[in-house]
């Protein structure tokens, strides 16, 4: 609990301060006089004012966001010491500067995500291969007449270089109601398969998404990562670092075939061979008999299981790095899009929409797994900050940049009434989506 709530401040800190620097850096480019650069809200905890620039550095106890004060007319707190010197007033640049100050906020979020997607590019020199295991009959994959062994060599005439690249192309076919066109390579022989995008439709759009379309690499062994106190795998004797081999003489291939056919046993022994320090050995264990979320007699051991997968190297150049993390950016952010569109129009529903809670969540889990996925998270988050603050929304950036464009089409600015009328339906909006993400929150915690 505390290394999420942790995680997640760190986040954020990091996440407002690139945000609002953005602001300040084309502010000042521009000649605009800011008087405050606030990390958080409320009564500041620390506080310094610089004696080069003048501007008042703070943080302040309400992590939850931040601001640049500018000398603005519309804002009268800032006109307090100015002696009716307007020429750095934001309100006085022509309005092509103010649509730079507005933007440069969400676009240094952009920009961030495209570094940190460089960053992971160029650590990653090793991924799971995209060679498929056996897919499920009655799933698209085996629909499509994939085959276990199959090795995916490009996606919609896109090459891919490990099995993240396949998750990716499922998630956005799904999205974006795309066909899947695989170009694979069986047994040294090219070959191909398609993956209608209509099959992927009864699939729940999730994590999951892809293991139950069918696609899930090539395991080379089935793993006990770790066995439950008190749990029928541990009177068994079953131990972690175990290498599953088979199940009442039933050769093993995946972890999710180990799992069906525990469940399909409860109350029943069964035997399971198992590699133990490199040595053959054979248990019986007898699945604990627990009824599942329909009511129905389900077996269970107690062990959480992995699989070791085909490893392959990747080599990475920087500049090959960076091409790579600036188009990671630009589909994480179209998919964003698109999925707050999909959500608007029906196409998605609103469970997919996450709060700080779940956010924290997140944040911790990844701080805990190690730098690279705190940083694989920390790009997600950016970008989603980004694209959220470029929504036309009053309140939001983008409402801002909405103003500025009718100004600029109109020649002259949008009315104090017109605005405040925006802002009140701004403010419902930003408070009904809050809302909702933080039942969304409550309901997956119970």
């Amino acid at each position: 609990m505390l290394n999420s709530v942790l995680s997640f401040l760190v986040a954020l800190g990091i996440l407002v301060f690139i945000h609002e620097y953005g602001h300040y850096a084309v502010a000042r480019f521009f000649g605009v006089r800011v008087i405050r650069f606030s990390i958080g809200f409320g009564r500041p905890i620390l506080r310094w004012t610089s004696a080069k620039t003048g501007v008042e550095w703070v943080v302040s106890w309400i992590p939850l966001g931040g601001y640049v004060r500018m000398l603005d007319e519309n804002d009268p707190d800032s006109l307090q010491g100015t002696e009716g010197d307007l020429s750095g007033a934001f309100n006085h640049k022509p309005v092509l500067h103010r649509m730079a100050i507005v933007v440069a906020g969400p676009l240094a979020n952009l920009l961030l995500a495209a570094l940190l997607y460089s960053v992971l590019s160029l650590n990653q020199t090793s991924v799971v291969s995209t060679r498929v295991a056996a897919p499920e009959s009655s799933t698209p994959a085996a629909m499509a007449g994939l085959q276990g062994g199959d090795v995916i060599r490009q996606v919609n005439g896109t090459p891919v270089q490990g099995w993240g690249d396949i998750e990716w192309s499922v998630m956005k076919a799904k999205l974006f109601g795309r066909d899947l066109k695989l170009d694979i390579e069986r047994s040294g022989t090219p070959a191909h398969a398609l993956v209608s995008h209509q099959a992927l439709d009864p699939i729940e759009f999730g994590p999951q998404l892809g293991r139950q379309a069918g696609f899930a690499p090539h395991e080379t062994r089935v793993l006990v990562r770790n066995v439950s106190e008190s749990s029928a795998a541990q009177r068994a004797g079953l131990a972690s670092g175990d290498v599953l081999l088979a199940l009442d003489g039933i050769a093993i291939n995946t972890a999710a075939q180990v799992t069906r056919y525990i469940q399909s046993k409860p109350g029943q022994p069964v035997v399971l061979d198992i590699e133990r320090a490199g040595l053959p050995l054979q248990i019986k264990a007898i699945p604990e008999e627990v009824n599942n979320k329909d009511g129905l007699a389900t077996g269970r051991l107690g062990m959480a299981l992995g699989a070791q997968t085909e490893i392959i190297s990747k080599s990475v150049s920087v500049t090959g790095a960076l091409h790579e993390g600036v188009g990671r950016m630009v589909e994480v952010s179209v998919f964003s899009l698109m999925a707050l569109v999909k959500m608007v129009t029906g196409g998605l529903s609103w469970t997919h929409l996450s709060g700080p809670v779940s956010i924290a969540a997140a944040a911790g889990e990844s701080s805990s797994l190690g730098i690279l996925p705190f940083i694989a998270f920390l790009a997600m988050v950016s970008v989603s900050l980004g694209v959220l603050n470029l929504l036309p929304v009053p309140l939001l950036d983008g409402g801002h940049l909405m103003y500025h464009f009718a100004e600029l089409v109109r020649g002259k600015p949008v009315s104090e009434r017109v605005q405040l009328v925006g802002q009140k339906i701004g403010l419902s909006l930003v408070a009904g989506l809050t809302f909702l993400a933080l039942f969304n929150d409550l309901q997956r915690l119970l």
